[in-house]
């Protein structure tokens, strides 16, 4: 968080106090303020939230989908085709 909270003037670091408006900076809004950055990184509430908030739903959506896959191995790859295969593989069958 490099900017005020209460003016939005940016700040270094280092300093407690800010030279535009004078109100102290508080530790625990910036720590707050990392842990929502965090959560909204790497829980589904967040990645959610960020889906949802965007102006091109599907373009968010196919970037997720990208970074799931992205993450996984060839292994669980091969796995999710199995499974995908026989559920169709199941419908088919019925129909």
């Amino acid at each position: 968080m490099n900017k005020c909270p209460s003016c939005g003037h940016e700040r270094n670091d280092r300093d407690m106090k800010c030279p535009q408006c004078g109100s102290f900076y508080s530790k625990i809004d910036e720590i707050l303020a990392e842990q929502e950055a965090y959560e909204e990184m790497h829980s589904f509430r967040g990645r959610f939230k960020r889906i949802i908030k965007s102006d091109n739903v599907k373009r968010e959506v196919l970037a997720e989908l990208k970074l799931i896959k992205a993450g996984l191995s060839k292994k669980s790859l091969f796995t999710i085709y199995v499974i995908i295969a026989f559920v169709f593989a199941l419908v088919i069958s019925v129909l």
